[in-house]
């Protein structure tokens, strides 16, 4: 009957050890970012926060509403709920609303009036242009003319 020595027992834990380890550098190797690059990204996401903040005190101060609900790590909502309405096609936005994309770095607003089955782009800047008139839409109103001209 062979017994394995102390010695061996630890050269077994040794080899395991260092087989993880090697598998926990490959991981790394594969998904590492050279420092350069990883500073960028994280000063770009740093900066989208920030635009996202400004952003969003803006609007609530007017009386939108943060979308808890819809919002993700990929999309910020805002509802308009004074805009709300009944409307019976399912189709059909019930409150105005606007979204803002990690993908676009919230450099684009989507805008979806109530009562609408398309939405409007417009940067952040055109979108503080026509908030009034943007507001000021209601079911049944006919589209109001947001020229971005």
């Amino acid at each position: 009957m062979s017994r394995r020595t102390p010695a061996h027992a630890r050269s077994k834990k040794a080899e395991a050890k260092k087989a993880r380890r090697n598998k926990r550098r490959a991981v790394r190797d594969a998904s590492w970012l050279p420092e350069n690059v990883l500073d960028e990204l994280v000063t770009t996401q740093a900066a989208i926060a920030t635009d996202l903040e400004a952003f969003d005190q803006r609007v609530t101060e007017r009386g939108w509403e943060f979308d808890e609900e819809e919002s993700d790590e990929e999309f910020a909502f805002w509802f308009y709920e004074l805009s709300g309405a009944d409307v019976e096609d399912g189709d059909l936005a019930p409150m105005t609303t606007i979204w803002m994309s990690a993908d676009e770095d919230a450099e684009i607003v989507h805008l979806m009036l109530v009562g609408a089955t398309e939405a409007s782009e417009f940067t952040p800047d055109e979108f503080f242009e026509h908030i009034d008139v943007i507001e000021a839409h209601r079911l049944g109103d006919s589209a109001p003319d947001l020229d971005l001209s």
